[in-house]
């Protein structure tokens, strides 16, 4: 559904293994499938020809302000409001993050950012425009390893 109906989807280049480490956090992590999520979220923007961009790993969008810039030194995950020193701005901790990586894509603010893509993306920032979508597409899926059988089937 996201690759479907979204423009363009950033997620973040996490270290699942390292995270897997916190033994408060193992199990849930474990559970959630990360890997497997993002595996499947590549595909299918392959699929449907929407753009998935992948925030650096180290990039610190949890723990600089959306408002004005300013870079915490620690965010604990405890903590879920972000609180900025610099300006006094108050946020949920998530929320900010999901700014961040708005102003990441566009460049300069969220709002900039058109429902195609355009605005945002460029050399400088290290994104590449998608290719062009074309207007006429087949009712038929590609096939892939997990539709082959039935695709096979349908033909």
């Amino acid at each position: 559904m996201l690759a479907k109906t979204k423009s363009v989807i950033v997620v973040e280049d996490l270290s699942v293994r390292g995270m897997v480490r916190n033994h408060h956090l193992a199990r849930s992590i474990a559970d959630a499938g990360w890997g497997e999520f993002r595996r499947m979220l590549e595909y299918k923007t392959t699929w449907y020809r929407s753009p998935l961009v992948v925030a650096p790993r180290f990039d610190p969008s949890t723990k600089t302000c959306s408002t004005c810039g300013h870079v915490k030194a620690e965010m604990p995950l405890g903590q879920r409001v972000f609180r900025c020193e610099a300006c006094g701005a108050e946020i949920d901790r998530d929320l900010n993050a999901a700014r961040n990586l708005a102003l990441l894509l566009a460049g300069s603010s969220p709002e900039t950012l058109n429902a195609c893509g355009a605005e945002g993306f460029g050399q400088e920032n290290g994104l590449v425009k998608p290719a062009a979508v074309k207007q006429e597409r087949s009712n038929r899926k590609p096939a892939i390893a997990g539709n082959r059988r039935r695709y096979e089937r349908e033909r």
